[in-house]
């Protein structure tokens, strides 16, 4: 009688080594992904060094103005501020002294007009009015996490149409951000927010 019986192959006979080569290029691929990681790293900590450095010097600018301001407040008395104000709303032309004493708050409503937008950010060329601007913002936004913080300040600042003519970098016609004094105040108040959070991740 014939046997049925099927001899099952020998499972060692192929090489265990057939993989390694695609080890190896995980291996490398793993290796390139931490160094650019390093590298990304190195730079966002050169950035905020460069934003600490920043905020430093803006908080030094802005004690400075506020004593030289309660000095010149003790010398001149009020008729000294309400000659201030009343030449700082001369030269203005249409603004009140009520808006003069207030320059640098956030509108009641986002702007809607880029032009609109642009004047107000020339008026934060004075320490004392990015001030008030970093505080109404800190104030106002309570936002938890940071990309919810920054969309929110935004929508305190900016209408959806007008923020659709704004870019980062100013690419395509759009009015660049980056460098605005709006932006800067964003930046101080988020800087010191996040700084711990970043610290204990580095």
């Amino acid at each position: 009688m014939e046997s049925n019986i099927e001899f099952a192959p020998n499972v060692h006979s192929t090489p265990v080594c057939t993989g390694t080569p695609d080890l190896q290029r995980i291996v490398d691929d793993l290796r390139n992904e931490f160094e650019e990681m390093k590298a990304e790293r190195g730079r966002e900590r050169a950035e905020l060094d460069a934003l600490r450095q920043q905020v430093a010097e803006l908080n030094s600018r802005v004690a400075t103005l506020e004593a030289a301001g309660g000095r010149e407040a003790a010398e001149g008395g009020e008729r000294g501020a309400m000659a201030a104000r009343e030449g700082l709303a001369e030269e203005e032309g249409e603004r009140t002294v009520k808006e003069a004493r207030v320059e640098g708050s956030l509108p009641d409503r986002p702007f809607t007009d880029l032009n609109d937008f642009l004047q107000f950010e020339r008026s934060l060329e004075t320490d004392a009015a990015l001030q008030n601007v970093i505080r109404t913002i800190g104030t106002v936004n309570t936002a938890q996490s940071s990309k919810e913080w920054v969309a929110n300040s935004w929508h305190l600042v900016l209408s959806d149409d007008v923020g659709s003519l704004c870019s980062w970098t100013g690419i395509r016609d759009k009015q660049c951000i980056r460098d605005l004094r709006t932006t800067l105040a964003m930046r101080s108040i988020l800087s010191n927010i996040c700084s711990l959070k970043r610290e204990q991740l580095w």
